[in-house]
């Protein structure tokens, strides 16, 4: 079985946060069913928090935790696009409160072209596309999205 990991379960073991006691055992059940794999977009995000002065540093912390780059294939790279467009079509206009509910519409000064949010890129797409693809299971903290958007893929923790 391939496993892979997600950024957000790495970045919480490497700052111990409230998430890293979970990503330490998901980890280990991991290595236990098989490889654990990251996309190169994974690598992209560890380099860019700035937790790495080197490549070589994130190589080690990679190699210590026996965490393999793999590139995602054409397959995958075509699923994530497809759930692009998906979710693009699909996402709503404006900005919506998460406590009450309450939607509103929000223009730019400068042009008054209405404001959305931007809440997932390309790249959340390529983590999840490359699972069906690729991998076997996903190991993110975002289930929710990865379930919405890919619902044959099986996500942990549960």
């Amino acid at each position: 079985m391939i496993t892979a990991v997600d950024t957000n379960v790495l970045l919480a073991l490497l700052y111990d946060d409230e998430y890293s006691d979970t990503a330490e055992s998901e980890l280990r059940r991991a290595y236990q069913d098989g490889r654990v794999t990251i996309t190169s977009i994974v690598y992209a995000e560890l380099a860019a928090d700035g937790h790495f002065e080197t490549a070589s540093e994130l190589n080690r912390f990679l190699e210590d935790l026996s965490i393999r780059l793999v590139e995602p294939s054409q397959e995958a790279l075509l699923e994530a696009g497809q759930q692009v467009k998906r979710y693009t079509d699909r996402r709503p206009n404006g900005l919506q409160c998460p406590s009450c509910g309450e939607k509103r519409t929000v223009r730019c000064e400068q042009c008054d072209e209405r404001l959305i949010p931007r809440q997932h890129i390309a790249a959340d797409f390529v983590i999840g596309g490359r699972v069906p693809a690729d991998a076997d299971a996903l190991l993110s903290f975002d289930t929710g999205f990865y379930r919405s958007y890919f619902s044959e893929l099986s996500v942990f923790p549960q």
